[in-house]
C-alpha cells in the first residue's frame, strides 16, 4: 500500500477514484448530506459559473461549509487556482492577500463584506464579488460586479492538470508580518493530504473535520484526505471543546485530526463517566498529546503523530502502535530530513536543530513564494528547504518538535524550548492552557515569562506554581514571571500569537518570583 504514481497525484485523479466507490462516499455539514457524485456535479457547475479558467486565481473568504468545499473543488477541477483567505484577516492583511494573489474574483461570506468595503480601493484587480448570503448594500456602488452564490451555475467539464501545475496559493497564517503566498502544485497538495502509506483511514471509516477549510490542515488533511481514501466526511463550523464528543457520537466518527492544543484542551476537561463511550478509533495529532497513555485510556482512542507545514507538506508521521508523548513522528518516505545548528552543521540525537527538508519526488514541496524570488531563495538553499522549526530526535529516530526557531529562548547559556515548558505548566491542575515567551533580561539573554489561563472557578498562587515547576523542570527553565490572563491571543488556526505576548512584556499585573524573594538555583 502506498501513494499512486506522481502523474496520478492530482485532485481530478483523486475524485475519479473516489467516484468509483459509489454513493457510500458522502459529505455532510449542518445543512445536509451530499453524495460525492452530487457534490462533484455541483462543484463543476460552480466552477463553470465562476469561469476560473486555466491558472486563474479565485480567492475564497469562506467559513466552514460544504458551499466552501464545493467552491474549492469547482475552481480547481475546472482548471483554476484556489486562494483560501484566513477568515480573521481584515484591513491591511486582507488587502495584501487579495492584491498579492491578483485574483479578479472573490467568493465571500456576506458577513465579511464590511471588511471588503473598507479596502475596496486597495485591491484594483478585484472585479467580481460572489456572495454567500444576502449581499445587501454594503459594498461601494458600481465598484464590483456582485453576484449571489446561488446564481453561480454553468455546466463545465473537468480540466486534467499535471502534478506540477498549480492547485493553490496558500497564504501562511503567520503571527507576525504580511502573509507569504505558498505556490502549491497538485502533487504537493495530494501528497500532503494522503495517508495511503498508513493503515488508516480505510474503508468503513468516517472522518470529522473541525479545523478551518481555509487552512491546509482542515481542507487537505481533512476533506481532501477523506476524498482520497473514499470515506464519508463530516464538516463542522469549527472546533468546540464541549461539542466535540457529542458530534463524534452523533455521526459515528472513527477518525479525525486534531492540533496538539485541541487535544490538550480536551484533556483538561473534567473527566466524565462516559468519556470512552464513543466511536472514535484514531485521532491524528500535531503534535501528540503530552500524556498519550492517559488520553488513550480515558477516551478509548488510538493516537498517531503527524507534522507538516504549507511549504513542505507532511514530512513526519507514525503509526499508533509506536507513539510516545510529544512526538511528531518518524521521517516519511519520499523526503530527506536534516537537523542543523546555526552554522549549518548536523546535530546529534537529543540535540536541538532546525529542520531542513529535501524532496526525493518532484513537485511534492512548494514551488516557491508567489512573487517573492528573494524570499524563496532565502528559504530554499542548495535544494534544502529551511523550515524555521526546531526539533530534536531520540535514539529510535523519532522527531520531537521543540519550537519555532524565533520562539526559542536562551537563558544562562542554555537553549530552552517554550513548547516543552508549556507542556509542563499545563500539567498543573489549575492551568487550562499556557504560553511561554522571552522578555528582556539585564544579562543580555532572555528571562522567561509564562502566561496562564486557569480552569473555570479556580485560583492560582504563582509561588505555588513555581514550586510545582521546580520539581519538574531543570532550574534554568523555571519561569521568572507569571501572568494570569482570561485567554491567549490566537489565530483562527489556534496558533498562539506570541508576538503580542512578547510585546506586552512585564507589566503591573505580572508576578516576579525574584521580587517575591524566590530564588531558583541548580540545587533547588
Amino acid at each position: 500500500m502506498g501513494l499512486p504514481a506522481l502523474e496520478d497525484r492530482t485532485l481530478l485523479a483523486a475524485v475519479e477514484r473516489a467516484l468509483a466507490a459509489g454513493d457510500a462516499v458522502t459529505q455532510t455539514d449542518r445543512d445536509g448530506t451530499w453524495t460525492l457524485a452530487q457534490a462533484v456535479e455541483r462543484a463543476l457547475r460552480l466552477g463553470g459559473g465562476l469561469a476560473a479558467g486555466m491558472d486563474r486565481p479565485v480567492a475564497l473568504l469562506l467559513d466552514n461549509s460544504l458551499d466552501a468545499v464545493h467552491v474549492w473543488l469547482g475552481v480547481v477541477l475546472t482548471g483554476g487556482v484556489e486562494v483560501p483567505v484566513n477568515t480573521a484577516y481584515k484591513g491591511t492583511f486582507l488587502a495584501h492577500v487579495l492584491r498579492d494573489c491578483g485574483a479578479e474574483t472573490l467568493v465571500v461570506e456576506a458577513h465579511y463584506l464590511d471588511r471588503l468595503a473598507r479596502v475596496a480601493d486597495e485591491v484594483p484587480a478585484l472585479r467580481t464579488v460572489v456572495v454567500r448570503g444576502d449581499p445587501g448594500d454594503i459594498l461601494p456602488p458600481g465598484r464590483f460586479r456582485v453576484v449571489p452564490l446561488d446564481a453561480v451555475d454553468a455546466p463545465a467539464s473537468p480540466v486534467r492538470r499535471g502534478p506540477d501545475e498549480l492547485h493553490a496559493i496558500m497564504y501562511t497564517s503567520g503571527t507576525t508580518g504580511l502573509s507569504k503566498g505558498v505556490l502549491v502544485p497538485h502533487a504537493h497538495a495530494y501528497t500532503y493530504a494522503s495517508r495511503e502509506h498508513q493503515a488508516r483511514p480505510h474503508t468503513g471509516d468516517r472522518a470529522l473535520v473541525t479545523l478551518p477549510v481555509f487552512h491546509l490542515a482542515g481542507q487537505w488533511y481533512g476533506v481532501y484526505q477523506a476524498l482520497i481514501h473514499a470515506i464519508p466526511c463530516v464538516l463542522e463550523p469549527g472546533f468546540s471543546v464541549g461539542g466535540f464528543w457529542p458530534t463524534v457520537r452523533e455521526h459515528g466518527i472513527t477518525v479525525t485530526v486534531l492540533l496538539g492544543a485541541m487535544a490538550e484542551l480536551l484533556a483538561q476537561r473534567a473527566p466524565a463517566p462516559d468519556d470512552a463511550d464513543n466511536p472514535l478509533e484514531l485521532a491524528i495529532m500535531a503534535p501528540l498529546a503530552s500524556d498519550v497513555a492517559t488520553f488513550r485510556r480515558r477516551f478509548g482512542v488510538d493516537l498517531a503523530a503527524v507534522y507538516g507545514m504549507s511549504e513542505i507538506g507532511a514530512v513526519l508521521d507514525g503509526p499508533p502502535e509506536t507513539v510516545v508523548g510529544g512526538e511528531a513522528g518518524f521521517p516519511r518516505a519520499g523526503y530527506d530530513l536534516r537537523l542543523v545548528d546555526a552554522e549549518g552543521h548536523d546535530v546529534g540525537s537529543g540535540e536541538i536543530g532546525e529542520l531542513l527538508v529535501r524532496p526525493q519526488v518532484p513537485h511534492t514541496v512548494m514551488a516557491g513564494y508567489h512573487g517573492r524570488p528573494e524570499e524563496t531563495a532565502r528559504v530554499v538553499r542548495d535544494g534544502w528547504l529551511h523550515t524555521g522549526d526546531a526539533f530534536r530526535t531520540d535514539a529510535d529516530g523519532r522527531f520531537f518538535f521543540c519550537d519555532r526557531m524565533k520562539d526559542a529562548l536562551r537563558r544562562r547559556g542554555e537553549n530552552i524550548s517554550s513548547f516543552e515548558v508549556e507542556r509542563t505548566v499545563n500539567e498543573h491542575p489549575a492551568v487550562y492552557e499556557s504560553a511561554v515567551v522571552a522578555v528582556p533580561s539585564a544579562l543580555t539573554e532572555d528571562e522567561i515569562k509564562v502566561v496562564v489561563v486557569l480552569q473555570p472557578d479556580v485560583g492560582l498562587d504563582p509561588a505555588e506554581l513555581t514550586a510545582f515547576l521546580v520539581d519538574r523542570l531543570p532550574y534554568f527553565m523555571v519561569p521568572r514571571y507569571v501572568e494570569v490572563a482570561d485567554a491567549l491571543p490566537k489565530t483562527p488556526t489556534h496558533k498562539v500569537q506570541k508576538n503580542l505576548l512578547r510585546d506586552a512584556g512585564v507589566g503591573p499585573t505580572t508576578w516576579d518570583r525574584e521580587a517575591a524573594g524566590i530564588r531558583v538555583t541548580r540545587n533547588s
